[in-house]
């Protein structure tokens, strides 16, 4: 079986759900924790969830023989890849299913993983988050019509304003690279290629690196190749194409 997993900042659900699933495995003569595995901020909708994956590997190595979890929602919200997984994956690497709080136990109540109420309620699980999928990207919508910031992490050259996370301010420390980049390109006819080896030479930081050494941001971009940092023709034209700069910066 697995649990366990330091999250910096754990949710109410998550911490809720660890608590359940510990009393109910000291009440077990027969199961011990082996990892705990979370993707909290994750949809259920998504099996490529990084901790799923890593549940997986671990079943494909042998090292558990029994999943927990607190309901059937819990597992995902995929109506489909749920039953997949419950009557096909988990028989395969002979894992063991404990569903809590619907009264699944593929072991000790194997029917249970067979009544009408298992893809009754997974079918419940994949229409809410169904809706609640299309409620969020209503708001989300209504926000971005009204020229509120839904981001996580702003554009290069702004920050969240403090006051107000949904508004952009410009980010000082970097707005006058960002200018540079424009003035270069545009008064000066230097090409993309040039500006990036102009900004290296300058030691300035690329908009990752400056996300995170400068800006000390939890930012990843997965697309970066290396954490040198340095700037490349792409993220130049990146910057070059992307309306958010046109008012600020071209009116400064």
């Amino acid at each position: 079986m697995k649990t366990i997993g330091k999250e910096k900042i754990e949710s109410n659900s998550i911490t809720s759900q660890k608590t359940l699933l510990n009393e109910f495995i000291k009440e077990q003569d027969d199961l011990h924790v082996y990892d705990t595995y979370i993707d909290d901020g994750f949809t259920g909708t998504d099996f490529n969830r990084p901790s799923f994956q890593r549940l997986l590997e671990d079943m494909k190595l042998g090292n558990i023989s029994c999943v927990i979890v607190k309901d059937l929602s819990r597992l995902g919200r995929n109506y489909i890849e749920v039953g997949n997984y419950i009557e096909q994956v988990f028989p395969l690497f002979n894992i063991r299913f404990i569903a809590i709080n619907d009264g699944v136990d593929s072991f000790k109540a194997p029917a249970s993983t067979n009544t009408i109420l298992v893809p009754f309620k997974n079918l419940i699980n994949d229409e809410y988050a169904r809706d609640t999928s299309i409620k969020i990207r209503t708001a989300l919508n209504a926000k971005k019509k009204k020229g509120e910031f839904i981001g996580a992490f702003p554009a290069y050259g702004y920050q969240k304003d403090p006051k107000d996370k949904h508004k952009l301010i410009i980010d000082e420390t970097v707005a006058g690279i960002v200018q540079n980049i424009f003035d270069w390109y545009v008064k000066e006819g230097i090409g993309k290629i040039a500006i990036c080896h102009r900004l290296n030479n300058l030691g300035i930081l690329n908009p990752t690196g400056h996300k995170k050494l400068e800006l000390q941001q939890n930012y990843n971009n997965f697309a970066a190749q290396s954490s040198s940092y340095t700037w490349t023709p792409s993220t130049v034209r990146n910057i070059l194409k992307n309306e958010i700069y046109c008012r600020q910066y071209h009116s400064r």
